[in-house]
């Protein structure tokens, strides 16, 4: 195991470089503020990490990140650990199963056509010919996915008025995001008790966040209609769930990961654009699709399909986060033949592991959706991770699953597009991988 860095987290790509440059196959330390981290890029290092303890890791992010993470989402359930986590994650499963996503099919295609529609006259489009237009691949999107999850936490109590409020609270958001990850006070205790801009914007959030739940579970009740925020609410009653895991838990489902998803929908946009060969495959695949209910929901769920080896190869591709938050062992092991302590902090290099595992035979820095008709994800399950590994996925990543795809069908079957080829810039200044990158929109002929 090689000595640690002084690379911060902040700059991810230059840390996995340096540490492969320096490193090569070996896992090696990293020094976040004043704690030492090891990083893992590796399948044999994943499955040595996952093997035996995998469901009693607990999660470092309070500890690796600080308090102001604490008070904005510390009691979130992607932050718990132990039987609390368990508990928690029991209990909201429910709400965000497959069967819960796929009910949300139809809902979805009628806000996505509306999209479609409507995307030429964006105001981030700028037309260049008479059907063609060129428009930022994350800017152009930037309100669909925040919409479309939006609609799975609040269903028909999602009015247009009520979408303008919570537009606003994400703006609100966007600045506790930039104090919690890139701030430098803000993450040390006692900071809380300051007059400080930061802490006046976050309780403006925290209220305002409160009040538009609250507002949500009072009137759906009254109105005997049905949502998951209002159906969720029920297990804060019975005491199973803290308002704060509540709150907080919403939170990181609809703000928290915004970027996540539409980082997502522009990669879908960008490597649909790179790689007009796959673009046109899913044309034809997508043209054999009628726009029949039953039809549709069918063609979205199913996995032997091109459209879901497409989502695979841009999860794989271009993973929602560089870094994973940290992660502890709960027992001692060897990982890489290294004898690791309990409770070491472990960070996964996302971008390292997906694109370098030898199951990718030497391509796996190249979009080739078609690799997963040889490779299956049981096969590949060391060597990539997207929504997460082992018994902590992402909650949301049938949701997810479910509007990329959808999102890609929509745009196939209204747009042929192009980008240009070459490496993606990410913008530095989000926690996670968001692309900047223009696509050029063609109107097909319908």
């Amino acid at each position: 195991m090689k000595d640690e860095h002084e690379i911060g987290l902040d700059d991810p790509k230059e840390l996995s470089q340096s540490g492969s440059d320096m490193c090569g196959e070996e896992p090696y330390l990293v020094r976040n503020k004043s704690k030492l981290e090891l990083v893992l890029h590796t399948p044999a290092q994943m499955r040595d990490f996952f093997k035996d303890d995998g469901k009693l890791h607990t999660k470092q992010q309070v500890q690796s990140i600080g308090s102001y993470f604490d008070r904005s989402l510390g009691q979130c359930v992607g932050v718990q650990s132990g039987q609390r986590w368990h508990q928690t994650r029991y209990h909201l499963e429910r709400f965000f199963s497959a069967t819960e996503a796929a009910s949300m099919i139809q809902d979805f295609n009628i806000v996505l056509d509306a999209w479609a529609e409507t995307v030429p006259t964006n105001s981030a489009s700028q037309q260049i010919e008479e059907a063609k237009f060129v428009a930022d691949s994350v800017a152009i999107c930037r309100q669909l996915p925040f919409r479309m999850i939006a609609m799975c936490l609040y269903g028909t109590m999602l009015t247009d008025e009520r979408f303008d409020a919570l537009w606003e609270l994400n703006k609100l958001h966007d600045h506790v995001t930039q104090h919690t990850f890139f701030g430098t006070w803000e993450n040390i205790p006692y900071y809380h008790l300051l007059p400080t801009a930061a802490n006046r914007v976050f309780a403006e959030y925290e209220e305002g966040w409160k009040k538009f739940n609250m507002e949500i579970v009072t009137t759906a009740r009254a109105n005997n209609t049905s949502c998951r925020a209002s159906r969720m609410f029920t297990i804060v009653e019975t005491g199973e769930l803290t308002l704060d895991m509540y709150l907080q838990s919403l939170d990181e489902i609809l703000f928290t990961n915004i970027d996540v998803t539409s980082a997502q929908f522009a990669y879908a946009l960008i490597n649909t654009g790179k790689c007009p060969t796959a673009g046109k495959k899913l044309h034809e695949e997508v043209q054999g699709v009628s726009n029949l209910e039953d039809e549709t929901d069918n063609y979205a769920r199913r996995e032997d399909t091109f459209l879901h080896k497409m989502y695979l190869e841009i999860l794989r591709t271009n993973p929602p986060i560089w870094f994973t938050f940290a992660e502890a062992t709960a027992i001692e092991k060897r990982i890489d033949g290294y004898l690791i302590p309990s409770g070491t902090s472990i960070l996964i290099d996302t971008i390292r592991l997906n694109k370098t595992s030898p199951i990718w035979g030497g391509t796996g820095h190249k979009f080739r959706p078609e690799r997963w008709l040889k490779i299956t994800t049981g096969q590949a399950r060391y060597s990539w991770l997207g929504y997460g590994m082992g018994p902590r996925k992402c909650l949301g990543k049938n949701f997810a699953n479910i509007i990329v795809k959808l999102f890609l069908v929509s745009v196939n079957r209204h747009f042929i597009l192009s980008a240009e080829k070459g490496a993606i810039e990410i913008k530095r200044d989000r926690f996670s991988c968001v692309p900047t990158q223009l696509v050029v929109f063609e109107k097909r002929n319908r």
